[in-house]
């Protein structure tokens, strides 16, 4: 019996780890870059250093280390000798591309000093769309660990149109890619020691957090001011990083860079080190393994709320329907992520199989009162051709439960036959094998039987997953997305 693409990989992951583990360390501009004499910046040399130490000394214990390192645009303006970070697009690509060799550089010439190598990716979040370029980054960091060199990663931001922009600090890209390899730890390098109760630099009555068991229950204050002069990241993305790795099974510590032993402290369990995010695999990356980690590591683009039936169908496994969305937010196609969402808290994620615009079709058609959408208005026709169209126009209303005069449901019904054309009602929203859970909350209620006289939920939920993901329609019949044309990856 031929072995599964999960067990295939996980043996591949066994084969390059060789019993260590893997700690994926997320580097800032903060940690970088420090003020000078003058005021402005320079490299910091004194951090830099004792991070390259401490992945030497992690190394020598048998583990392995993906270094993710924002800085490329600081290093940019150091370069060239700008006082401040650029504004815009164009400018801030142009200080990627300027500074990305110097820090390389840098990494280069530490970490020589002690006999290590390293390597540069440059990824961006296409790379983590396409289900192909996915596993060619997973393959290749593998193979960097296999030889011993330490894979640096960064976003390639001189050719990212929107990243830049918007995402910023790698912080999701580092939680994307300890789910990609399958990390153990991954580490958060910020400018305090722990995540705290409130701003500590607003606030000094702000407490520090040892540890967090769920994210979605965190409430903190002023996350949104928590970003530096030459970075784009902060507190707030820090959380949805963490929230990424713990569904993935990976455990996430948040620590101060300018003290990196911090790491080796959290590693060995000593609280004070910094916030440790325990890890709750997700029960779907355990069923689905490779396809969910995919999932977790994509770009949301939209958000679905959904009732408690849709809910009920994430927690068992089910196939969403149209008829549990709610709501739905964002503009998004066919199978883009989007996360689902339950009584105010994103639950899981998910592939959708139709746009956002299709999906809101779908939702209005199960209201009442509401305009029948997806069917052909055939008022001209019948117009030119003399047909009453009271009872007609008054269907399409949803006001008419009757069937009277020339133009009853039967009738509507056989002119829309005879246009091929009209779009088709979309009923499954997302296919069981295609949501992730991500909440911890639904993954421990998922993991108790909803009627106490059902004993055996438990046991047959992996066969109900399994029955619910395979779709009534061959795939080769429905029209390809962004997704689906790399599944078969």
């Amino acid at each position: 019996m031929s072995s599964s693409p999960t067990a295939k990989l996980s043996s591949v992951r066994s084969e390059v780890v060789r019993g260590g583990q893997i700690h994926v360390i997320k580097v800032g501009t903060s940690t970088i870059l420090t003020n000078d004499e003058l005021g402005g910046q320079k490299a910091n040399l004194s951090n830099l250093s004792r991070l390259v130490e401490l992945i030497a000394s992690l190394r020598k214990a048998g583990d392995h280390v993906i270094l993710v390192s924002s800085g490329a645009v600081g290093m940019g303006c150091l370069k060239l000798g700008l006082s401040e970070r650029p504004q815009g697009l164009g400018a801030k690509q142009a200080m990627a591309a300027a500074g990305q060799s110097r820090l390389m550089r840098l990494y280069e010439d530490l970490c020589a000093v002690i006999g290590m190598q390293v390597a540069q990716l440059l990824i961006t979040r296409e790379d983590f769309s396409d289900k192909k370029r996915f596993l060619t980054v997973r393959h290749t960091i593998y193979e960097l660990i296999r030889l011993g060199v330490v894979p640096i990663v960064n976003e390639n931001d001189s050719l990212a149109a929107d990243h830049v922009a918007k995402f910023g600090d790698n912080d999701t890209l580092a939680a994307m890619t300890a789910a990609l390899v399958e990390a153990n730890w991954l580490f958060l390098a910020t400018d305090v020691d722990f995540l705290y109760t409130a701003n500590p630099k607003d606030n000094p009555d702000a407490k520090p957090i040892y540890a967090v068991e769920d994210v979605a229950k965190l409430r903190i204050d002023g996350l949104e001011n928590s970003t530096s002069q030459w970075g784009t990241g902060g507190m707030a993305t820090k959380l949805i990083a963490a929230s990424i790795a713990v569904a993935a099974g990976v455990h996430c510590g948040l620590a101060n860079g300018s003290e990196p032993e911090r790491i080796g402290q959290m590693i060995r369990g000593i609280k004070e080190g910094g916030t440790h995010f325990i890890a709750h695999q997700s029960p779907d990356v355990t069923l689905e393994g490779d396809h969910s980690r995919w999932i977790l590591a994509l770009p949301l683009a939209g958000t679905l709320t959904i009732d408690a039936k849709g809910y009920r169908a994430v927690l068992e496994g089910y196939n969403i329907f149209s008829q549990s969305i709610m709501q739905v937010e964002g503009e998004f196609d066919e199978d883009e992520a989007v996360a689902l969402t339950y009584g105010g808290k994103q639950v899981a994620r998910a592939l959708v199989r139709a746009s956002s615009t299709a999906i809101k079709d779908a939702v209005k058609e199960q209201r009442p009162g509401k305009a029948i959408t997806g069917l052909r208005d055939f008022t001209a026709e019948l117009q030119a051709a003399g047909v009453y169209l009271q009872d007609y126009q008054s269907w399409r209303k949803g006001g008419h439960k009757g069937a009277r005069g020339e133009m009853n449901a039967e009738k509507i019904t056989q002119l829309q036959g005879q246009n091929p054309s009209a779009p088709t009602t979309i009923k499954v929203i997302a296919w069981a094998n295609s949501i992730v859970m991500t909440a911890l909350s639904a993954m421990k209620e998922s993991a108790l039987p909803s009627d106490k006289n059902d004993k055996n939920k438990n046991n047959n939920g992996k066969m109900k997953r399994d029955r619910s993901a395979s779709s009534p329609v061959p795939p080769e019949s429905r029209v390809s997305g962004k997704a689906r044309r790399c599944e078969a990856a």
